[in-house]
């Protein structure tokens, strides 16, 4: 009897190869539930899942360490505008004292002018009008010495001195914004005959407490002031043109006496 007609042998090879596929089935079960259970859990942690690269496909670009997420854009209605620097108000300085002019000495005059006759000063004690030239900066006006309006320039150049009265620059004018001021005007004692400053302080002396100096701009307003006080200095005495705490003043200037000019008459008016 051969191997194949024996029923046991038979039986016992069915069962053996039964046996083996049962096995091969619960091992690649038993794979299967693996590989799930990993790929679950990866998505769980929120991995990536990889893609098998395709052949001639470039390699996906390398993903950063740490992303920062994009702002996102607000519609324009609902933006708050955000202030503007330049838009606020700034708030205004207060008013500081007018740097005083740095000098060795104060304005001088020249001595060599030729002595005033008597009819000159005869006329010069008399009232004298002046017109205001496109130059001038403002009016003059002393009625205790006949001077009605006489130029005033801006300049302590000769050619000021020439033709009118010199304002020393550096020093205050009358609408100047500043706590005090010293406006500070120079006149000629002598000067040059047929000039419009020939004499025109001739009588500067002549000024006492309580006279009235009246300055007018260009626009016509005026500026009053009183006499209050008479000094004699040398020329070295710069302090006379730096202003002085509490006090709006014009200060007129001319040199005595005559003919030295060795000195120097201040008449300080303060504002009335």
């Amino acid at each position: 009897m051969s191997f194949w007609e024996d029923p046991l042998l038979k039986a016992g090879v069915v069962m053996m190869v039964f046996a083996l596929a049962l096995t091969v089935v619960a091992v690649a079960a038993t794979i299967a539930l693996r590989s799930g259970s990993e790929r679950a859990g990866a998505s769980e942690r929120g991995e990536p899942s990889v893609e098998p690269l395709r052949y001639g496909s470039p390699p996906p670009p390398p993903k950063p360490l740490t992303e920062k997420a994009e702002p996102q854009s607000q519609p324009l209605e609902d933006a708050e505008p955000k202030p503007d620097p330049q838009r606020e108000p700034k708030p205004e300085p207060d008013p500081q004292p007018e740097p005083e002019p740095e000098r060795e000495a104060l304005p001088e005059a020249v001595a060599d002018w030729p002595m005033p006759t008597d009819e000159q000063i005869e006329k010069a004690s008399k009232p004298r009008h002046y017109d205001l030239p496109p130059g001038a900066i403002m009016g003059l006006t002393i009625n205790a010495l006949g001077v009605h309006n006489a130029p005033v320039f801006d300049s302590d150049d000769q050619w000021a001195l020439r033709n009118g009265v010199s304002h020393v620059p550096d020093t205050s004018l009358p609408w100047s914004d500043a706590p005090q001021r010293n406006v500070y005007l120079e006149g000629h004692r002598l000067g040059w005959p047929g000039t419009g400053s020939h004499l025109i302080f001739y009588r500067l002396n002549w000024l006492g407490e309580g006279d009235i100096v009246m300055l007018k701009d260009r626009d016509g307003k005026r500026y009053r002031y009183r006499v209050s006080e008479t000094l004699l200095v040398n020329p070295d005495d710069v302090w006379v043109m730096g202003q002085v705490v509490g006090r709006d003043m014009v200060t007129l200037q001319t040199c005595t006496p005559i003919p030295t000019f060795e000195k120097r008459l201040i008449v300080r008016a303060d504002r009335a």
